[in-house]
């Protein structure tokens, strides 16, 4: 991108990232309007951007290195430093958009009485470097989850405990000075990856792989695909962390925005949170020459799958109802129509950019062959839930 143009997008950007601050009755009227808003909103909504920031920190994005710097350029031992810098950095843009998205909710909902618990809780930020500069350890992705705790817990006791534990975390070996080599091209390798698929918008590629089950003869027997389904299903058990924070913003966003209805909560978070384990299932379709090995047909395929996350969905829409979530018989059924959304988006071939189908709207050529192929799924998901909206409340 050219400097004038950079220049012109950081203007407008910056314009629109400030107007809640500067035109805060205009930018409530149309994102709240007369909705009812709940009085911890704004604590609410920083509690939500920090897990976020807290969950992307372990990620650990930054251990990674290109492997010609590996061979031709690393031998001043500079490579820690780099490393370190680019987790800083990393670090401190996500915890800002928390901030960010904190200061606007407030602008917009009103602040709490007493700034001295929000700015408290930032003491997460700290635990969250201190965990990201260090190797992961099992179940770490759910500590995001105990930010959920200052609301039945006093704040003191949790703001002592996280700043106890980065003090304590701090004398671990950093990660920066103890990555191999091999971890260096790996996570390299699987960046590439990553930024490949999004540039041709194969966003399924994007998918968590699969993880070693130690289940042994898993697709023995008989009932193959419903072996296959669930052992696919275990082997990102990495990502059960997601569904669970899922279940803790849909219970946040209704305590902020009541007047939101709970059927467009489930089924926006119950496919969310179900697409990482339609990875299998996703995988035969990115990669037509895995299919021959499955002798099942398509139809029974996708019907299995379809049933076991349906089960999935419903299990997780028990646990969001417990916690608070209004009952209704839509709900029930939001769940059910992200569980056959999910299934929908993944079960679409390659994209096919020769069919694009270009039209002239307005002045601006639109790729319509390419949208149609892109909004599959998630057109399922919209329509379904407008349906499900009209669904009468329990008898």
């Amino acid at each position: 991108m050219k400097r004038p143009d950079l220049v012109l997008a950081l203007v407008i950007a910056a314009g629109l990232l400030g107007s809640p601050f500067y035109n805060t009755e205009l930018v409530r009227s149309q994102l709240i309007g007369g909705a009812p808003v709940g009085a911890l909103g704004s604590v609410l909504v920083l509690c939500t951007g920090l897990a976020l920031a807290w969950r992307a920190t372990l990620r650990r994005g930054y251990v990674w290195a290109h492997p010609a710097t590996l061979t031709w350029d690393d031998f001043d031992g500079q490579r820690p430093a780099v490393l370190t810098r680019r987790l800083v950095l990393d670090w401190a843009a996500r915890f800002a958009v928390a901030a960010y998205f904190f200061a606007v909710s407030g602008m917009l909902i009103g602040f709490p009485s007493s700034l001295v618990g929000p700015i408290a809780l930032f003491v997460v930020a700290a635990l969250a470097l201190v965990l990201g500069r260090r190797r992961s350890f099992p179940g770490e992705s759910l500590l995001p989850l105990t930010l959920a705790l200052p609301l039945v817990i006093p704040l003191w006791t949790y703001v002592v405990a996280a700043g106890l534990a980065a003090i304590a975390l701090l004398r671990s070996s950093p990660l920066p000075h103890t990555a191999s080599r091999d971890t260096l091209i790996r996570h390299y390798t699987e960046r590439m990856v990553r930024r490949t698929s999004a540039a041709f918008l194969d966003v399924w590629a994007l998918l968590p792989a699969g993880r070693p089950v130690p289940w042994r003869n898993a697709l023995a027997s008989r009932f193959v695909v419903t072996r296959y389904v669930l052992t696919g299903v275990l082997a990102r058990r990495s990502a059960l962390g997601l569904p669970a924070f899922l279940a803790l913003a849909v219970v946040a966003t209704h305590a902020t925005f009541p007047a939101v209805t709970s059927v467009w909560l489930i089924g926006i978070g119950g496919y969310l949170g179900l697409l990482p384990f339609t990875a299998p299932i996703a995988q035969l379709h990115r990669v037509p020459g895995l299919r021959r090995w499955l002798a099942a047909s398509a139809l029974h395929l996708h019907a299995v799958t379809c049933a076991f996350l349906c089960v999935l969905a419903l299990l997780w829409t028990g646990v969001v109802l417990l916690l608070g979530i209004p009952a209704s018989i839509g709900a029930l059924a939001a769940a059910l129509i992200a569980a056959l959304s999910a299934v929908r988006s993944v079960t679409r071939g390659p994209l096919d950019f020769s069919s694009m189908g270009m039209v002239l709207y307005e002045g601006v050529l639109i790729p319509a062959g390419l949208v149609r192929q892109l909004v599959r799924g998630p057109e399922l998901l919209v329509l379904g839930l407008i349906a499900a909206s009209f669904l009468p409340v329990w008898p």
